[in-house]
């Protein structure tokens, strides 16, 4: 997330200069209700042009990557609050203040509630996300003014369906001239993937319509949620208490924080195009209010509200990922083992 601070720093005296201040609130539109009031629909019908209708895609998939990570972050403080009543601590402040609280008891809870000779081991199956194609392709051809068909989707993952092109990995098919894949990629499918991908979508297109598909569709990315157990291994209990305290904050809390994070994480890939493109953006937003005739101003106040709530959609993202990773590391938890 270094290229997003320096992005942020560089960018912020330009974006006040050229777009004037980002806008208080908004009407919801086709992606408002996050906190920086990002509205596409504030400035009427922008998609009139080429680069009216790719800036419309662009505030779209802003707004709703300031909703949608909002509502991650919820998520998990949400969880952290179960965890910590559960374990009878504080389940006031902030994400990172109940999280860090949380984590700190559960991993005193199981320390003292079991004998020092012997240890609980948490074990879970990792989340599976799969990401919509379709979706994919279709935010990619409406921004571009093509067909669905012609947009191709390469999965970084698991292609759920066929994989018409070279798979990076294994193929359970056939595979026809040039290591060509018509069957399941266990890996990277370089060309169509046809079905759902397990994993991350990937399109080429014009990178404002490539940073709209591909962030619309981690945003929109389904990942099952974890079973989580805990595996006594020759454990005496000297604390049933407190032990039983520790299960219930797992069971209460825990498989959401990892399904959260497993989320956050494809998220935080597809922010880092989108970070670019909006830096692009607002360096460009002279020419572009040019462009855009008289509601070239009101595009611009919108594109200083996306860069507005730019440290914000890094802060969800990252405190989603690290509690995640603090939560299971005080669980002693292991991803993949049955």
């Amino acid at each position: 997330m270094a290229f997003v601070r320096a992005l942020l720093v560089s960018l912020s005296f330009a974006a006040v200069i050229s777009c004037g201040p980002p806008p208080k609130g908004g009407r919801g539109g086709a992606g408002g209700g996050g906190s920086a009031g990002i509205d596409p629909d504030a400035c009427g019908d922008i998609s009139t042009s080429d680069v009216g209708r790719k800036l419309y895609q662009f505030l779209v998939a802003s707004a709703e990557l300031d909703r949608r990570t909002l509502e991650l972050e919820g998520s998990v403080r949400d969880a952290c609050r179960r965890m910590a009543t559960e374990l009878g601590v504080s389940p006031d402040g902030d994400t990172r203040t109940v999280c860090r609280t949380a984590a700190q008891a559960l991993e005193a809870n199981l320390q003292v509630s079991v004998s020092q000779e012997t240890r609980l081991v948490t074990k879970y199956d990792p989340p599976v996300c799969t990401t919509d194609v379709d979706f994919t392709a279709e935010v990619t051809a409406q921004c571009e003014a093509t067909v669905q068909a012609d947009v191709a989707v390469t999965c970084e993952g698991t292609c759920g369906g066929t994989c018409s092109g070279v798979c990076d990995g294994q193929c359970q098919g056939s595979t026809g001239a040039g290591g060509e894949c018509n069957g399941v990629c266990q890996g990277t499918c370089r060309g169509r993937c046809s079905a759902d991908c397990q994993g991350y979508a990937d399109v080429q297109a014009s990178a404002e319509c490539e940073a709209s598909a591909e962030l619309r569709a981690s945003l929109r990315t389904e990942c099952t949620e974890p079973q989580v157990r805990v595996v006594q291994e020759q454990v005496t209990v000297v604390d049933d208490s407190k032990f039983q305290a520790a299960m219930r904050a797992i069971e209460a809390g825990m498989p959401t924080i990892l399904q959260v994070g497993a989320r956050a994480e494809l998220t935080g890939k597809a922010i880092v195009l989108w970070f670019k493109t909006l830096g692009n953006l607002v360096k460009a937003s002279g020419s572009l209010a040019k462009q855009m005739g008289e509601k070239g101003v009101c595009v611009g106040v919108q594109l200083a509200g996306a860069l507005a709530a730019a440290a914000q959609v890094q802060a969800r993202i990252e405190v989603s990922i690290e509690v995640s990773a603090e939560i299971s590391a005080s669980a002693g938890a292991s991803g993949g083992a049955r």
